[in-house]
């Protein structure tokens, strides 16, 4: 691959583990799924946080200054006090070379898929959750052996006039060898319905739709209280560092299934919002909103308060999602798996590969997740000097893994979508480069990413063709006196649209929306939309 962007990535890598204690989720559209119906005002991620100082709110803080010994509950927070984003912004201070390379969405970006690669190289397997009782006269009586209530709120949800209930439950610390350390389990959420006279019985559990301890970043325990309203439930969780993230999720109950209802998601630098999107399943329409995410820009808006975003647009939601689909395709459902069992592994036609050079999925970083099975993407080393990149997709129920796709190009973002795998890759060309050097002007040729493509192709691998492609130069005979930027291209698929983000450098980010197949492509937006006003 190209030596410049290596050299990129190295610099990446070498931040990636301040980063990874931000535990945002992927870049794409204000973190993929930015959402929900509790936190109405997008800026006020911290004021839901003041508004939990309830029993619970107090007793999380107290299990959260009892584990500070963990690595990335609360070193941050313990360090010193931290410039507030204000004070950062204001004080005058030149930036580090790290954080000027954060302050753009190429670092934004590329962080995020570094650190996500990192964790996933980590050894902390959780351990498999107990099953629930199914009938209890009272709340504890759900609650297993060495396992403790994080959290319960009271609702009707089966409206027979008693009260029911949704919790989390953790399981509780242990003593290991004369310290008090929690365990490495995923938290619980479940729910218990009245039954007459007969007490409760478990309405649902499920360990995939709450974050641990340790997936809040420096912030530390990213968990905040439930709430309530109806028959509905929210659950709600808040990190980051210098960057932050909000995430909040609704599900309501009717004709005895829980459903998704809706959801909201933030990103942002402090208080300044970034990246929002908030879905509807009700009304099934999804928002967007996005912002630049570089330094100069939050500055320049920092101080106002009706800030516009620089693209803002509509999707239109697929079908609703049942609770337990929800659980099982959010993005860190592979962390909480225990048996990645492969019984097989197949080959789609033209992809030929030695087994030693295919990563398993338990040492994967997985791209996407449903309830049939999950996509990821690895470098399958060098051959006679050229590096290769795989995509491959594991199932669930036969655990048949399949190396579906190798490319030359790094392979990015693959997802599934009414039975298409879609996934971008770089485009590559050698370009010729103009320097001086001594006075001495000299020309250089090297392999460099010059645009991008958005591909899509059947679940064998077959039928693979280009939905939308961009070329940041399209002479490539042209010698280039400046360097060709960073490209890479973000993407969402929802009712049967594609809205795509080409991240170009330091130029303006453009924003395209197009049918499935690429036809209909229109730009739509770019970010930020007064650049050529800098």
């Amino acid at each position: 691959m190209v030596k410049r962007k290596y050299i990129f990535l190295a610099i990446i890598i070498g931040i990636g583990i301040i980063y990874l204690t931000g535990c945002g989720r992927d870049s794409g559209f204000a973190a993929n799924t930015v959402e929900n119906a509790a936190i109405s005002d997008t800026g006020s991620a911290d004021d839901s946080m003041a508004e939990g100082e309830t029993d619970t709110a107090m007793l999380l803080e107290e299990r959260q200054d009892e584990g500070k010994e963990k690595e990335e509950s609360g070193e941050g927070l313990e360090s010193g006090k931290e410039l507030e984003p204000e004070e950062e912004l204001e004080s005058g201070k030149e930036l580090e070379p790290e954080e000027e390379l954060e302050s753009g969405k190429e670092a934004e970006s590329e962080e995020r898929l570094e650190s996500e690669e990192s964790e996933a190289n980590i050894d902390n397997a959780y351990k498999e959750t107990p099953h629930l009782p199914g009938t209890g006269r009272k709340l504890e009586d759900f609650v297993p052996e060495g396992w403790e209530i994080l959290d319960s709120a009271k609702l009707d949800f089966n409206e027979d006039g008693i009260t029911d209930y949704v919790g989390v439950l953790e399981a509780a610390m242990t003593d290991m060898d004369g310290y008090w350390m929690f365990q490495d389990y995923p938290r619980i959420l479940f729910a218990i319905a009245s039954d007459g006279a007969e007490g409760y019985r478990l309405d649902f559990q499920d360990i995939n739709l709450i974050r641990t301890r340790g997936e809040g970043g420096v912030f530390g325990d990213p968990y905040l209280p439930l709430t309530v309203e109806g028959a509905s439930f929210t659950t709600h969780a808040y990190g980051g560092s210098a960057w932050k993230w909000s995430e909040d999720v609704t599900y309501t109950r009717r004709d005895g299934i829980w459903w998704l209802a809706a959801s909201e998601e933030t990103y942002g630098y402090g208080g300044y919002i970034t990246s929002y999107s908030k879905d509807d399943w009700e009304s099934g329409v999804g928002i967007r909103k996005e912002r630049s995410s570089e330094f100069s820009d939050i500055e320049k808006n920092w101080e106002s308060e009706e800030s516009e975003y620089d693209v803002v647009y509509e999707v239109s939601l697929e079908e609703p999602m049942t609770l337990e689909q929800a659980g099982k395709r959010w993005w860190l459902v592979p962390e909480r798996v225990t048996d990645w069992e492969v019984e097989k592994v197949a080959y789609a036609e033209g992809v030929e590969l030695t087994e030693d050079r295919v990563t398993l999925p338990d040492e994967a970083y997985v791209d996407y997740c449903d309830e049939d099975c999950i996509l990821y993407r690895f470098n399958a080393g060098s051959d006679a000097d050229e590096t290769f990149y795989c995509l491959a997709m594991y199932c669930w129920q036969d655990k048949v893994l399949s190396v579906l796709a190798k490319e030359e190009a790094e392979i990015s973002y693959p997802k599934l979508y009414n039975g298409k795998i879609y996934y971008s890759a770089d485009i590559t060309e050698n370009v010729s480069y103009k320097t001086m050097q001594d006075g001495i002007e000299q020309v250089t040729e090297e392999e460099d990413t010059i645009g991008v493509r958005l591909c899509r192709m059947n679940l064998d691998g077959t039928g693979k063709e280009t939905v939308f492609e961009y070329r940041y130069r399209e002479n490539t005979e042209e010698m280039m006196e400046r360097r060709i930027p960073f490209l890479s291209l973000i993407y969402e698929i929802s009712g049967d649209e594609v809205v795509a983000e080409v991240y170009i450098g330091d130029a303006p980010h453009l924003f395209y929306r197009m049918k499935t197949d690429g036809s209909g492509q229109k730009k739509i937006g770019q970010m930020p939309k007064d650049f050529n006003d800098k």
